[in-house]
């Protein structure tokens, strides 16, 4: 049998036509006559069925489920332990021995890598069947290759346009967040946009990834948004707190974690909101998380956050001066504040002043940044 038959070029234009992970798998089945043709995710722990055509209940597959990876035979190709085409795998005790093979009807299966633009596996298609098939060989394997690339692009771009909704809905649900904290307390917000500048180029000089940096930027932007719970004649009182007063004010990591969770898109960025206010020794609030346990969102934001309400005028003391602001951050530094923040804060400091950081001043105490 020859590579690619007319009726081979037929589907493959059909797919081109109609380009649905459904349709691309259903013609994988059709032309290998399989039983189930399936797009699956690998991650380091689990493989993952996303997309099926045919009779996956057979083979214990359904759409959405998973089994861990190193139960899989696709694993195993992967890793080049098996072959990407097993007429039998009865016949294979590599494969015989897979427990997904010996708990299902699967004998014939052929699977290839899924490979996005910029190198990254981002899984496999599969196709199975009950029956061997001795006629499997060089054909299969060469359009499964085809079925795989068109898959891949298919999946790409299904994967950036989810990645774009949702970036459209955290941005819309930020902007609304940050209105409402704007209408309780001009100042909050203001100074939360302050914060993020300097959050941003921290993570940056920390080399986190891009991602990383979205989330630090939003934890700075929102790390105050559990003031909209707290009392206007606790927020907007003009002088010091008292000791009643603070326990309410401490409240607003909790409030502010319980909104961003329930927040479409910032779930994810609830446990670094609540952890803002807790410190590197351990002391801070309000669960007493200590060093690396704390989110390096939250570490990043507290410094910053301090570094701006230092600098920055309120109604019952004057601003430090950014020199003074300085020395606090340094002195502080592993009590505090994490001692790789505050030494990324001040280079980037530094570069801004293009002047060098002073040396450590003295300080009355443990900052205070509410």
């Amino acid at each position: 049998m020859t590579f690619v038959e007319d009726a081979d070029l037929a589907k493959l234009r059909e797919v081109a036509d109609s380009p649905a992970v459904i349709h691309t798998l259903e013609a994988v089945q059709s032309l290998l006559t399989m039983d189930v043709a399936v797009a699956t995710e690998v991650t380091d722990q689990r493989q993952i069925y996303r997309v099926l055509h045919g009779d996956g209940a057979s083979f214990g597959i359904r759409p959405g489920g998973s089994r861990p990876v190193e139960e899989t035979i696709c694993s195993r190709i992967l890793e080049g332990r098996l072959p990407n085409l097993m007429p039998d795998t009865r016949a294979d005790e590599r494969a015989a021995s897979v427990p997904l093979v010996k708990e299902t009807k699967i004998r014939a299966f052929v699977s290839v890598p899924l490979v996005f633009s910029d190198g990254r596996v981002y899984g496999t298609v599969c196709a199975a069947s009950a029956q061997p098939k001795p006629g499997l060989g060089y054909r299969e394997q060469q359009l499964m290759q085809v079925f795989a690339s068109i898959l891949a692009g298919q999946l790409e771009r299904e994967s950036l346009q989810q990645a774009a909704r949702r970036s459209e809905c955290e941005f819309a649900v930020t902007e609304a967040l940050v209105a409402a904290v704007a209408a309780r307390d001009s100042y909050t917000a203001d100074h939360s946009r302050e914060v993020v500048a300097h959050a941003i180029a921290v993570a940056c000089r920390l080399r986190l990834s891009e991602q990383e940096v979205a989330d630090v930027s939003r934890v700075a932007l929102l790390h105050d948004v559990g003031k909209i719970s707290i009392p206007d004649a606790i927020l907007m009182k003009p002088g010091p707190l008292d000791d009643d007063e603070w326990v309410v004010m401490r409240m607003h990591p909790i409030y502010g974690e319980k909104l961003i969770s329930s927040s479409p898109g910032l779930e994810h960025l609830g446990a670094a909101i609540r952890a803002e206010h807790e410190r590197w020794d351990g002391t801070g609030y309000p669960d007493g998380l200590a060093g690396e346990k704390i989110p390096l969102a939250s570490r990043i934001t507290l410094a910053c956050d301090a570094y701006h309400a230092m600098i920055t005028d309120r109604p019952y003391r004057r601003a430090h001066s950014r020199e003074e602001a300085w020395g606090e951050l340094m002195l502080h530094a592993g009590t505090q504040f994490d001692p790789t923040v505050v030494e990324a804060l001040l280079q980037t400091l530094a570069d801004e002043n293009a002047a060098p950081v002073p040396p450590p001043a003295a300080s009355g105490g443990v900052l205070t940044t509410a």
